[in-house]
């Protein structure tokens, strides 16, 4: 039996198709060419390189958590001593913690003036006011174990009379070294036993230095 040969028919909308694959290939081809002859750096930015896989993290990103998770920037409240209102030398203890966010607010401080039969207000004093800062995180402790010690710790800390030291990398690229506390939370959770979870505000405190003349 004769095999029969089957020709297929030529058309214009054929001939198309075959046009566009082909430029197609003539694409990945100039593409590949193109990654092949590039340069390392970008020509148009100075100093930044194209290839992302030669950056490296920042030494603070590698750090990680108990948890295992990296941690962009902790938080440590350092130590201070104060005196109370009965004359007593009191210390607060220098606590970190790795689960931690942290939330700033810079307001400011602007006095308007309205005057009749203007729209708007003159603006007489614009200043930079306190900024408002939010710690919201999680203190952790054992299987079935509530973390009363670190709790009763941190009450130490957040009910201080006084503005408290903070070391933070994001709060430091602010401009944020101490923080006075405000209003402060502890929620509890359904279900919940090991862990509490927190949320206090504070606002910003710039130490002053008062000269005092005609001693």
């Amino acid at each position: 039996m004769t095999e029969k040969l089957i020709i297929p028919k030529v058309t214009a909308p054929g001939i198309t198709l075959d046009k566009v694959r082909k430029a197609g290939e003539l694409a990945d081809i100039a593409t590949a060419n193109a990654r092949n002859n590039a340069s390392s750096t970008n020509p148009y930015i100075r100093g930044v390189s194209t290839n992302p896989t030669n950056a490296t993290a920042d030494d603070f990103i590698k750090y990680k958590s108990d948890l295992g998770s990296k941690v962009y920037a902790d938080v440590t409240f350092d130590t201070i001593t104060y005196t109370d209102n009965n004359n007593n030398s009191i210390s607060t203890p220098k606590m970190t913690f790795q689960a931690i966010l942290v939330s700033v607010v810079f307001p400011r401080n602007i006095v308007k003036t309205e005057i009749q039969g203007r729209n708007g207000t003159v603006k007489e004093y614009i200043g930079e006011g306190d900024a408002s800062v939010t710690f919201s995180g999680v203190i952790t402790g054992g299987n079935g174990i509530y973390p009363e010690k670190i709790i009763s710790d941190f009450m130490k800390v957040i009910k201080a009379p006084v503005a408290i030291p903070v070391i933070c990398t994001h709060l430091q690229n602010l401009g944020i070294y101490n923080v006075v506390f405000d209003e402060r939370t502890f929620e509890q959770e359904e279900g919940s036993y090991s862990y509490q979870s927190f949320s206090v505000n504070s606002v910003s405190d710039t130490p002053q230095e008062l000269l005092i003349t005609g001693m």
